[in-house]
């Protein structure tokens, strides 16, 4: 198999599973950014893989190309019974079912309770509206009511859909790879980012240069009230040591409309098997093994990766060892899916360059959004 666990933190759960069936699982770790690179070369025939790491944005391409096996028929109803629909979406493409999904992950509502209480609120905000009200009554000198990743990259494709996404009916592309956000929440959602940043004056505008790092090193110092960032804001934004924000920070849901009770994005990576494959069986085995209570539950536990099994959201271990770990689990119920299809890279890198075009206000929100759906639909949805 390859994967990305370069710190060998998963080898115990691997041994478990070869105790348990009998089969021995050969393991290649690489960076993430090796990975493309290195199912390339097996697919073409130089390699001995059987089972791939696969990012939730890559689906689409490996389905389409042939690369990677249909498990539709291999995978049991019992295996996935347990696995909410919005972590299955993530490996599958075209109604079929191509892998099975490793961990979750979303972004989630940060904040800092002293911050807003010194504002006047006892409870983070619900609604985007509340989320502006509270962000513009925590602004002031030397401090500001939230911060961003909105750099021109994927990071601000992630928060510009967990917005869009609170407009039902929102969509990103269609199932042909057309633009369908000009007409279905995106347009609304730039609006409300860009009045953030210049009518409200509530968002630091440094976050037009942030990623997901440098907005957790701006909310650790203390002098930021609201976030959205992924999983790994805490512990460390409640350890003294790492963090000035400390023990002030907690986690909540996104907040969503009037219509959807709370609106993120999946970030989640999952397994496929290719079809080069030369041990099918025995990958399947392993793939279903990898999202079974036993693999699921001890690999929150030594690794701190998050479950897709939602009953293990109400373990009374874990929730010992994870501040507010329900939370987690609740907010993975309420999560949009990237597109599955073929150009969504390139669609993705159009839709950045005009989304940040108008947060620099170079062109107003309609205006990008109507250039950049002429655009993606230029690019066309093969592979």
């Amino acid at each position: 198999m390859l994967w990305s666990d370069i710190n060998n933190a998963r080898q115990p759960l691997l041994d478990a599973f070869t105790k348990e069936t009998g089969i021995k699982v050969n393991s290649t770790r690489v960076q993430y950014n090796e990975l493309l690179n290195k199912i390339n070369t097996a697919v073409q025939g130089g390699g001995d893989l059987d089972v791939i790491e696969m990012d939730t944005i890559w689906t689409a391409q490996f389905a389409s190309a042939g690369w990677i096996d249909d498990l539709t028929s291999r995978i049991g109803d019992n295996v996935k019974k347990d696995i909410p629909d919005s972590a299955i979406s993530a490996v599958t493409f075209q109604g079929k079912l191509y892998g099975m999904p490793w961990f979750n992950s979303a972004k989630h509502l940060f904040y800092n309770e002293k911050l807003l209480k010194d504002a006047g609120f006892n409870a983070p905000p619900a609604t985007l509206d509340e989320f502006v009200a509270q962000a513009k009554a925590a602004t002031k000198q030397g401090q500001w009511g939230s911060v961003w990743s909105w750099k021109q990259s994927e990071a601000l494709i992630c928060d510009w859909v967990s917005i869009m996404f609170t407009k039902k009916g929102a969509q990103m592309l269609d199932s042909n790879g057309k633009a369908a956000f000009n007409t279905t929440g995106g347009t609304e959602a730039l609006q409300w980012m860009v009045d953030l940043l210049y009518t409200h004056k509530a968002a630091d505008p440094a976050s037009l240069e942030y990623t997901e790092d440098d907005v957790k090193k701006a909310f650790y110092t203390g002098t930021v009230a609201l976030t959205y960032n992924w999983e790994g804001t805490l512990p460390d934004g409640n350890d003294p040591e790492k963090s000035k924000a400390a023990p002030n920070v907690k986690i909540g849901l996104l907040p969503g409309s009037a219509d959807v009770k709370s609106s993120s994005i999946n970030g989640s990576e999952g397994w496929a098997i290719l079809k080069v494959a030369k041990n099918k069986d025995a990958a399947v085995k392993l793939v279903e093994y990898m999202v079974s209570p036993a693999w699921q539950k001890q690999s929150a536990i030594i690794n701190g990766d998050y479950p897709v099994l939602a009953s293990l959201y109400s373990d009374a271990d874990l929730a010992k060892k994870v501040q507010d770990f329900a939370v987690y689990g609740e907010q993975f119920k309420y999560l949009a899916v990237r597109p599955q299809v073929v150009n969504y890279t390139q669609a993705s890198d159009i839709i950045q360059k005009h989304l940040h075009e108008a947060l620099l206000q170079k062109a107003s929100p309609k205006d990008s959004m109507d250039a950049a759906a002429d655009e993606v639909n230029k690019v066309g949805n093969t592979p």
